[in-house]
Parts: structure tokens; sequence; C-alpha cells
């Protein structure tokens, strides 16, 4: 987002900024457009222009306030870490403490999703351009991501036994199955393919060679 403001002075020009945006001054960067010029008893004078675009202090304000008013909610105050992995687009949240958070995490991570999702609703209303948020929860999605690779290495090393077995994995989100099919996707004699619909779609593994019925 861009946007100009023009005073008689920069700072002057930059407060009516704070104001029309409702931001404070660190929540975005400016160039000068134009400098003043008070001119000779008022005659060719110029007010001052500036050009503001809002910076990652402001998207991460927006995340913070709404993390901490959300989790109170669940009865939690816990340590929120916002990392910028892309300005003004992307970003890591990370949400950790000393107590437990299975509350905001939820059976199969279904809790914080919702979380998640609804977070980016709200900062993607914020901004003119699509913001992509990721959100962990006690490195829940670290941990999820270890198992769906041990499991599926387990997985392949069935099948490449017994030409004839397949194999079912449990139900995973997308973002689990795309980890799933991305290791799958190195072994040529492997054959693997998603059934069933959310929240119980599952990835099956079975041998290359084997013919699909149809």
């Amino acid at each position: 987002m861009e946007k100009q403001f023009e005073s008689k002075n920069i700072e002057e020009a930059i407060e009516i900024a704070c104001k029309d945006l409702n931001v404070s001054k660190e929540e975005f960067d400016f160039v000068v457009v134009q400098e003043q010029v008070k001119g000779f008893f008022g005659i060719g004078s110029k007010n001052a222009i500036i050009k503001v675009t809002l910076n990652d202090n402001y998207n991460l304000k927006a995340i913070l306030e709404f993390l901490s008013k959300a989790l109170s909610f669940y009865g939690q105050n816990p340590e929120i870490k916002v990392e910028t992995i892309k300005p003004m687009a992307c970003y890591s949240v990370k949400v950790s403490s000393d107590e437990p958070l299975s509350n905001l995490i939820g059976k199969h991570g279904h809790t914080m999703e919702s979380i998640e999702h609804l977070l980016s609703v709200y900062v993607n209303k914020l901004n003119d351009h699509h913001v992509s948020i990721t959100l962990d929860v006690s490195e829940y999605r670290i941990k999820r991501e270890e198992f769906v690779k041990r499991i599926v290495n387990e997985a392949i090393q069935k099948v490449k036994k017994d030409e004839n077995r397949k194999v079912s994995l449990e139900p995973m989100d997308s973002h689990e199955r795309k980890i799933a099919h991305e290791i799958l996707s190195h072994n040529a004699d492997i054959r693997s393919y998603s059934v069933g619909s959310e929240p119980y779609r599952h990835i099956v593994i079975e041998n290359a060679k084997i013919r699909i019925s149809k």
C-alpha cells in the first residue's frame, strides 16, 4: 500500500499519515516526493509531499495483537514469536509455553489450523495484497513433519519387500500429504495417490507395477 500525504512541512505530513492510517511512525517508511518550499512572502511556496509505504512492523503488530487476544480466550498467555520470511508477504509464527498447549493444538492440529486461518483472514483484510502466515504451536508442525517422513519411509520399505502389498497411511492435512508425496516422488518403483475426503483424506502407497483397478 502506497499513499501520498501533503502538508506545509514533512513533520506535519508524517503526523497526518499516522492519523489517517491509524498507525505509529514505526509502522511505515516514507520517501520525500517534494520538499517544502517557503517562497518569498508566500509567493511560490510549496507544501511538502511524502509517499508512505507500510512496513513489516505494521503486520507484526497486527499478528501479535490478534493472537494475544485470541489465545486469552483459551486461558493461555504463551510466548509468541513472529519471524518475517518475506517482507510484507510471508510470516512464520511460533507459540510456546512451559505449560501444555494441547488445547491450542486440538485433535490432529485442527484447532491450531483454525486459529491460523482466522489470523490469516484478519491480516489479509489489513493489506491490499496476499499475506501468507504459518502458525506452529509447541513445535507441533515440526514434530508432525518428522513423523510423516518416518512413516512414509517405513511404508516404502514394506512395499519394496512385498510387491503385492498396499500401505494406507493415516489421514493427513494437505501440507503433510505434500511432504509425503515429495518423498515418494524420488522412488520410481513406488506409486502413491490420495483417497477419501477431508479430514479423512489419506495416501495409499503401492508398487508401481500393480495395476490400478477401475
